[in-house]
């Protein structure tokens, strides 16, 4: 008899061991895969992978790419100026959770940003004329430019079992490896030295 009661104690135990794992591997998943589907609007791609490193810390890494064109609207000048980026991106986020090793919840993080900047457009001179070579034929060369852009941030995530959402706002300072910045609206923006914000929403996979 006691054996019999032993047995079905310790059965019972173990459902309960099994249950509660199961229920802490749903809530506890420690990877997430994430996109911003505000940069998807204008053109741009950013993705981010997400790992909980410890029960309130995770290391962020995301990567980015986009594109633009300039027309000069004049029929003597066809080609249009473009303009292409690239990005990489390592955050640091300490998570201030109600439970442990869970990824929700108000969080502040450090991070770093290194973007590299191509123009392709054409040479003016000193007095803004094209530049034409021997021939006749419009100069046009290839400018770029990297940018270091380290800077702090926070936010707030929340998830299903399943999807994450993500709202973040932050604040780098951009150091371009070079000056004068890119002739462009964009690329001026993203190659000038000093403070620029950042604001983010994404929306990913937790696995």
């Amino acid at each position: 008899m006691k054996i019999s009661l032993f047995v079905l104690l310790s059965a019972i135990s173990l459902c309960r061991v099994y249950a509660q794992s199961t229920a802490d591997s749903t809530v506890n998943r420690a990877n997430s895969l994430k996109i911003n589907p505000l940069s998807l609007i204008v053109g741009d791609v950013s993705v981010f992978y997400e790992r909980m490193l410890t029960k309130r810390a995770s290391l962020v890494g995301g990567v980015g790419f986009g594109s633009e064109t300039y027309e000069y609207h004049d029929a003597n000048n066809p080609s249009p100026r473009l303009f292409h980026y690239k990005r990489v991106t390592l955050e640091y986020r300490h998570y201030f959770p109600r439970r442990p090793f869970s990824p929700t919840g108000f969080y502040a993080g450090v991070y770093g940003r290194y973007s590299g900047l191509t123009l392709d457009d054409y040479q003016f001179d000193n007095q803004g004329t094209i530049i034409r070579d021997p021939s006749g034929k419009l100069v046009r060369a290839i400018q770029q430019l990297y940018v270091w852009m380290p800077g702090a941030m926070a936010g707030v995530q929340t998830s299903t079992p399943r999807v994450v959402v993500d709202l973040f706002l932050g604040l780098h300072y951009q150091l371009p490896t070079s000056s004068p910045p890119l002739k462009a609206v964009l690329p001026e923006q993203m190659s000038r030295k000093g403070f620029t914000p950042r604001f983010g929403l994404t929306l990913g996979y937790r696995f």
